[in-house]
């Protein structure tokens, strides 16, 4: 029979909860606009503050909720000095060019369209269809790491999605007229 300590139960514990998650946060803060290295480090920060707290954390229903809900807070805290030290260093790079009849360039066409979409989004409405549909929270934990009720949550899906259909129909339309 092995015994564990506390100690490396807990460090088991928080490990499944960053393999199954920190691919997530890290998506979800660079949906919303965050350049990928702060997001991997807003990434391991937040797991690490859930380690340090996860005797409150691991008792919670949905503890990926804490987890994103520390990233979206050190996103938004970090996002605007990252941005003024890094414009010069890392310029936006150019559109990628689309070739005719090739599928990868009309995937990353696509995903370009559809980044530039959540961004005219709302903020609201961009975290809750980020972390509903790019992360796949619950409403629950959504709710916990927007700080807000499910039912906003669903507000604000609801509303985000909607708008993102009414922002992409035109670019879908020109889509099926190239496919014919």
């Amino acid at each position: 029979m092995v015994v564990m300590s506390l100690d490396e139960e807990y460090d088991d514990q928080a490990t499944v909860l960053y393999r199954k998650w920190a691919g997530r946060v890290l998506g979800f803060l660079i949906s919303m606009g965050c350049d990928r290295g702060l997001a991997e480090e807003i990434t391991n920060d937040a797991f690490l503050a859930a380690w340090r707290r996860w005797a409150h954390v691991r008792d919670l229903d949905e503890p990926e909720g804490y987890v994103f809900k520390i990233a979206r807070n050190e996103r938004s805290k970090r996002q605007k000095d990252h941005d003024c030290r890094a414009k010069d260093l890392h310029p936006d790079p150019r559109e990628v060019p689309r070739a005719a009849g090739d599928d990868l360039a009309q995937m990353v066409a696509d995903r370009i369209v559809i980044r530039r979409a959540l961004r005219q989004l709302p903020a609201r409405q961009r975290e809750a269809v980020t972390l509903r549909a790019v992360a796949g929270l619950s409403e629950a934990a959504t709710a916990q790491a927007m700080g807000v009720s499910a039912g906003s949550v669903k507000r604000y899906a609801s509303e985000g999605r909607q708008e993102l259909r009414r922002l992409l129909a035109d670019y879908w339309r020109q889509q099926e007229g190239n496919n014919q």
